[in-house]
């Protein structure tokens, strides 16, 4: 059950030197300021069988080892680098682009294996939600020379490290633990080379 697919696209405007509105703006009393929009409730996907699910998920991944994929959460990531509005100092933005949560079209909407698989997905979106959160409260530590440039790279650094916490959850127990779930049901639906690859 794969966690996400992040595209990571960096947008880079103004410079903390010289804001868009001119010399008249005063220093913001945050020179850098962090801020993440909602990570929105994803579009549902339950049309595509668990391969298309796993090829989806592995598209444009270094890794592809990680086996059958019965769902995932992917979405675009978005970073911008923009001038403050009212004050001499940059803002960086996070934003999703087009989450979707898919689910295999081998589990029947109301049974157990929908259900677990929909449960361990909507995990994802918490996490998504939390690293959201976590991202504004992060700190430039050098804002006497930033630029939008090294603000750009050090956000990208910051928000990797974050997202982490969407691999973690996908450890080998939570894969295990859910192969354990509803009788066998998803085994019984999704032929799976191993109980550790019952996740992607």
């Amino acid at each position: 059950m794969r966690a996400h697919l992040a595209l990571l696209i960096g947008l880079s405007t103004g410079v903390l030197s010289a804001p868009s509105r001119g010399a008249e703006l005063l220093p913001c009393s945050e020179p850098i300021r962090y801020a993440a929009d909602w990570f929105p409730a994803p579009e549902l996907d339950h049309g595509k069988r668990s391969a298309e699910v796993t090829a989806l998920g592995n598209a444009g991944q270094k890794k592809t080892g990680k086996g059958v994929q019965l769902g995932h959460v992917m979405v675009q990531t978005q970073l911008s680098v923009e001038p403050q509005a009212s004050c001499a100092g940059l803002v960086v933005r996070l934003s999703f682009v087009k989450p979707v949560l898919r689910i295999a079209s081998e589990f029947p909407e109301n049974s157990c294996s929908y259900a677990r698989v929909l449960n361990h997905e909507h995990t994802h979106v918490r996490i998504w939600r939390d690293i959201a959160a976590q991202f504004r409260q992060l700190r430039y530590p050098w804002p006497e020379r930033a630029s939008s440039a090294t603000v750009l790279n050090h956000a990208r650094q910051a928000l990797a490290t974050l997202s982490r916490a969407q691999d973690e959850f996908d450890s080998p127990e939570e894969y295990a633990r859910n192969n354990l779930l509803c009788g066998g049901e998803i085994q019984r639906l999704v032929k799976l080379p191993s109980m550790a690859s019952a996740g992607g």
